[in-house]
């Protein structure tokens, strides 16, 4: 019985995994271009202000998909939480935490709410970037 109730926060807890997964592939991929850009000898053909910009706009990114990746892991082990203590109040009937479960899922769900904020915020600055150099319409 306790297995069974826990199995939807338990398919949450894949489905925010999955998120990190996609966030942090794509923090990876700007701290990859950070780093080609600051390169000793850069293979990069543009001036050196649009360089300090695009680090600048880079760095932002990183700041917001670190904010994201945060949130998202509290939500994890906030929903975790939830799974633990919905098994222990099924097995133990003489320990009831179950007033608990609500507001510690709602804390979990606006963390990924939050987080989510975040990632659109990036993701806007980052078409923002895109439209400068003309790659976006």
């Amino acid at each position: 019985m306790a297995i069974q109730i826990s199995m939807a926060p338990a398919f949450l807890l894949v489905a925010i995994s999955n998120l990190i997964n996609g966030t942090t592939a794509t923090r990876q991929r700007i701290i990859d271009r950070y780093r080609q850009l600051t390169a000793e000898k850069s293979d990069v053909l543009i001036r050196s202000d649009e360089v300090e910009y695009e680090k600048s706009v880079l760095r932002h990114r990183v700041s917001l998909l670190t904010r994201s990746i945060i949130l998202l892991t509290s939500a994890i082990m906030l929903i975790a939480l939830v799974i633990f203590i919905i098994f222990i109040s099924l097995v133990s009937p003489q320990i009831d935490l179950t007033l608990s479960l609500a507001p510690l899922f709602a804390v979990a769900m606006l963390s990924v709410i939050v987080a989510s904020v975040f990632s659109l915020w990036q993701l806007r600055v980052s078409s923002k970037q895109l439209r400068r150099i003309g790659l976006s319409s």
